[in-house]
């Protein structure tokens, strides 16, 4: 089924931007304390180095009157609550008065003319959208009764973008559990429960990837030490949970007859249940940056494997990509047969995702197609092409468009 006018342009952004080498997320959910906010037609996440990372968010309206104006306005006052990097707005207004007015506010703009050169170069096709995915889910007629399979994957992408890091990671390895154990014992809705597995381990590994970002320049052993206590009580950093444990202890302690000793039964207990998360598994791996550095790439391939148009058992994913998604497994108590962990070799397979990560060198600020991108993962140059064969790499709006004024977006 073919999306929408306003769908297919939020596609066709997104598909830009996965180009240029982000891992973009359709249609996410910013919340602040359980609270809706608003949806983010596009989010937008990118590992340049190790030590710099960019976060994005863009607006996407195509209708007749776009009040561009006021999208501008609007996107502007999100990327500072969100504290974004950047802030896009894709419109069909072309006037030269909007390009400079989002100059003004350090806004960049897909305008109406780049987006019909967009169009016409890339093929939305060529996998399944949001929209496709969705309606895969709907087919399953207990889905809602079942734990609602659409909200469990729209918790866990609104936290990438509305919590800290290792507070996401753990919503997105929920999502992930749930998804996986549906992919055991579903049978019928074995192929969908797969693209929701996936896309939630997509998710938590850019999650964990940002939760690291802060043990950059740290040694082993404190890398070691902040991955357990992130991923057991969702410390950003503060140690404010531990230290809210701690209070409560304390106050059972000091307020109640026998206090101590039913505080220390608590604490016992609390040991005894943190012990079973099995945060070891994740840190062993994860604290050294060999390993870590594949989260964003691997990220990019669970995203594409999710929406293949194929089968998603049978898509081609790098070695480092399936020792994540395996350690994921571990952590969770999902089978690894169940997941695309190892390859049949006598089976057809999908072709691999495309992987081109933003350059590093002083012009990463401007989007450049996959040929004049950084090199992928495997040391290979990342090219692009669509199931037509044809090139499929576009340029920033700038050179689209001949427009002196529009300038690179990141």
């Amino acid at each position: 089924m073919a999306p929408g006018k306003g769908p297919a342009l939020e596609e066709l952004v997104r598909a830009y931007f996965e180009r240029q080498g982000f891992f973009a997320l359709r249609s996410v959910p910013f919340q602040y304390e359980e609270h809706d906010v608003t949806d983010l037609d596009t989010w937008l996440y990118a590992r340049q180095s190790a030590t710099t990372r960019v976060r994005a968010i863009v607006d996407v309206k195509n209708k007749k009157s776009p009040k561009a104006f006021e999208r501008v306005l609007w996107v502007k006052g999100l990327q500072t609550v969100m504290k974004c990097d950047r802030a896009i707005v894709a419109t069909t207004d072309s006037s030269q008065s909007l390009l400079r007015f989002a100059q003004s506010q350090n806004i960049a703009v897909l305008s109406k003319d780049f987006l019909d050169k967009l169009a016409k170069k890339l093929d939305i096709d060529e996998r399944l959208t949001l929209e496709e995915l969705a309606d895969l889910i709907q087919q399953n007629p207990g889905h809602k009764q079942d734990g609602d399979w659409l909200r469990i994957l729209g918790d866990a992408k609104s936290a990438v973008a509305s919590l800290p890091g290792f507070p996401a990671f753990n919503r997105a390895m929920f999502a992930f559990r749930f998804f996986g154990e549906r992919v055991e014992v579903r049978v019928q809705h074995r192929e969908v429960a797969l693209r929701c597995a996936l896309l939630s381990a997509g998710i938590a590994c850019v999650a964990l990837d940002i939760g690291l970002e802060r043990f950059v320049f740290s040694d082993v052993d404190t890398r070691h030490e902040g991955l357990i206590n992130g991923v057991i009580f969702g410390d950003s950093g503060d140690g404010r949970i531990q230290a809210s444990i701690q209070t409560a202890l304390e106050a059972l302690s000091e307020g109640m007859q026998n206090g101590k000793a039913i505080a220390a039964q608590a604490r016992q207990q609390l040991e005894r249940r943190l012990k079973g998360v099995r945060a070891e598994v994740i840190a062993e791996y994860f604290m050294r940056e060999q390993h870590a550095q594949h989260l964003f790439s691997a990220a990019r391939e669970l995203e594409a494997a999710a929406h293949t148009s194929g089968d998603p058992k049978r898509f081609v994913m790098s070695l480092e990509t399936r020792s994540i998604l395996g350690v994921f497994a571990d952590f969770i108590g999902v089978k690894r047969s169940s997941l695309p962990i190892v390859v049949d070799v006598s089976a057809p397979v999908q072709p691999p995702a495309s992987i081109c990560a933003p350059s590093n060198d002083a012009a990463a600020d401007q989007p450049r197609p996959p040929e004049a991108s950084a090199k992928a993962p495997d040391g290979k140059p990342a090219t692009s092409t669509n199931k037509q064969g044809k090139d499929s790499s576009v340029g920033s709006p700038a050179e689209q468009s001949g427009d002196s004024n529009q300038r690179p977006l990141l």
